[in-house]
């Protein structure tokens, strides 16, 4: 099967119309038959979608796109106007990342890709904005912000993905005939060359600062306690806008579950994360931007401060 698997590989590759998630495929039985953790777990993460946790290679990252903002003052409304980031207020801008991690996976990236734009929004810009709007008076208010990036940025994250498996389909047949099964320590060694080994998706443990109480304040990334409450009190205000009153009810049920967790004497990793979780899947559904957005930004500031190790 390496024999067909190689030279499918090979031949496939050099082919620029051949779906990558196939390609990706093969790795996974590839990895399969020459006992290469780390070539499976590459390809699992490529074709699922990198979690929360898992470390994203460099080529999965790019700059940070075209801030895009829609506004209301007084009787004026405003959409799409593009933004630097220097144009934010201090604190909102301290909060963006240099760059931004592609997560998606591979089969959605070439979906959005056929697209000449991609918008999208996040927690970090969630929470900029809700800093922003703390400083503007109660006739003006940003509605959104959102990032627009070109298509073409993902075709170009999509064609380094299929150069980083290039590149590893040939360091295994350059030394190994294609008739032989390659070595696990020649294709894991192949895997962290061109692509890393940074495959760890699950946190066994959190080593950090000492838990935080209630009323103590600890940061990474940018994020605090007092932040993800704050995220979480504009869910609460938002929740009125909900017509389904089972929905609005497990949603504030779910919300104030992770509230009291966060704002214990002794707040738990393991619980904060399930109980996230919930909140997250209790916003799916709703589709009101204003909620989804302030939802990921509490699940990120979360994610960052239980890597952090903020919690016990």
């Amino acid at each position: 099967m390496s024999d067909t698997l190689l030279r499918s590989l090979r031949s496939r590759l050099l082919d620029e119309s051949e779906p990558l998630a196939g390609l990706l495929r093969k790795c996974l039985l590839l990895g399969a038959e020459t006992g290469s953790s780390a070539l499976r777990e590459w390809a699992r993460n490529e074709l699922n979608g990198y979690g929360d946790y898992a470390q994203v290679p460099a080529f999965r990252r790019v700059p940070v796109p075209v801030i895009k903002m829609n506004s209301i003052s007084g009787y004026n409304v405003v959409t799409g106007q593009a933004l630097t980031r220097f144009e934010l207020p201090t604190q909102a801008e301290k909060l963006l990342p240099e760059e931004i991690e592609l997560r998606q996976p591979v089969e959605e990236l070439e979906t959005i890709a056929s697209s000449p734009t991609y918008s999208f929004t996040s927690g970090s810009l969630a929470h900029a904005q809700a800093l922003w709007n703390q400083e503007l008076s109660e006739f003006q208010q940003v509605t959104a912000l959102y990032f627009e990036m070109s298509g073409a940025v993902l075709s170009g994250v999509l064609g380094k993905i299929r150069t980083q498996l290039l590149d590893v389909v040939a360091d295994l047949t350059a030394d190994t005939p294609l008739a032989e099964v390659p070595g696990k320590e020649q294709v894991d060694a192949a895997v962290g060359q061109h692509i890393g080994t940074q495959y760890v998706t699950t946190i066994h443990a959190v080593h950090g600062p000492t838990a935080i109480g209630s009323n103590a304040r600890s940061s990474s990334d940018g994020f605090s306690i007092d932040d993800v409450v704050r995220l979480l009190d504009a869910v609460r205000e938002g929740a009125g806008e909900v017509g389904d009153e089972q929905i609005r009810s497990e949603l504030l049920e779910a919300l104030e579950d992770l509230r009291a967790e966060v704002r214990s004497a002794a707040p738990d990793t393991g619980a904060i994360v399930k109980k996230a979780g919930r909140l997250r899947a209790a916003a799916a559904n709703i589709g009101l931007p204003a909620i989804s957005a302030a939802v990921g930004g509490a699940v990120e500031a979360l994610t960052s401060l239980a890597v952090g190790g903020a919690f016990g």
